[in-house]
């Protein structure tokens, strides 16, 4: 089957072009090779959000001490300042819709919505580009992260099918097309530990000094951690006293992870976990 990536729909005017895409099977576990540079149960600094981030979906790294987030239901990028602990600008792009992602490349915001469309703007600037990504029937995702090594977008299924079978897709932002990165079957999960059926992504970033990729699932809540090669390099379970609901996530540039979470109910807040190599 051949995906391709359709034009910008709004305002940009951007080509593109439809490649065949290439399929990367997950490889062998590699998990006795690596150790976790995060104490997942021992975050260093918990960030209560606003009750307009009480569905928190979406998280990017933006500036010193600024984080971009989403939620799921407005169109509105917030940014919130982790030194004075509030959100101190908001963008506008759009009305309502289910937004599940958003990132920070090359002087632009991107948003995902969960059926793959993509936005993009400028912070402050009225010109949005639109642009759906032909991916699969029943496909819905969940999670965006920008790989600087291959200057792509991923974007990662959290449903699919078969449903059994998890994937990730990348947008390359030079040749404008979508490819199916990153496979693995549910039954691989559970050799190494995970819940193949619980294992639903809901969150994904690129390290920015290993470039490895980290998966968040809500569901179950756990923390996948793979190489760009696709080999299962470890797991984590994520403690549902501290994480009731994890939704999204991201690094600094000095490799300190911020995990956020849904109120469940209560007020969203975000942890963050410093990066001991």
């Amino acid at each position: 089957m051949k995906y391709h990536l359709c034009a910008w729909l709004i305002l940009l005017g951007l080509g593109c072009r439809s490649r065949q895409p290439t399929e990367q099977p997950a490889s062998a576990d590699s998990s006795a090779t690596y150790r976790m540079p995060y104490r997942l149960t021992e975050p260093d600094q918990r960030y209560k959000l606003p009750s307009s981030l009480k569905e928190i979906s979406g998280l990017a790294y933006y500036k010193d001490d600024q984080l971009l987030c989403v939620q799921d239901e407005k169109a509105v990028v917030y940014v919130y300042d982790t030194r004075r602990q509030r959100v101190n600008d908001e963008f506008n792009f759009g009305g309502y819709g289910d937004f599940e992602g958003v990132e920070w490349v090359g002087g632009e915001v991107y948003v995902l919505e969960s059926d793959g469309t993509l936005f993009r703007f400028k912070p402050g600037s009225k010109k949005i580009g639109r642009t759906g990504t032909d991916l699969p029937a029943k496909t819905e995702v969940e999670g965006l992260g920008y790989d600087s090594r291959a200057n792509r977008l991923l974007l990662a299924v959290k449903e699919g099918v078969p449903p059994a079978e998890k994937r990730i897709y990348s947008f390359d932002l030079r040749t404008k097309t979508v490819y199916k990165v990153w496979v693995v079957a549910g039954s691989r999960l559970d050799e190494v530990g995970i819940d193949g059926r619980k294992f639903k992504p809901s969150g994904l970033a690129v390290h920015p000094i290993s470039g490895d990729w980290y998966l968040l699932s809500s569901t179950g809540r756990q923390l996948l951690v793979t190489n760009a090669k696709g080999e299962l390099l470890s797991s984590a379970p994520l403690d549902p006293e501290q994480l009731r609901q994890p939704e999204g996530i991201c690094f600094a540039p000095n490799g300190d992870l911020f995990i956020a979470s849904e109120g469940d109910g209560k007020a969203g807040y975000i942890l963050q976990f410093g990066y001991q190599p």
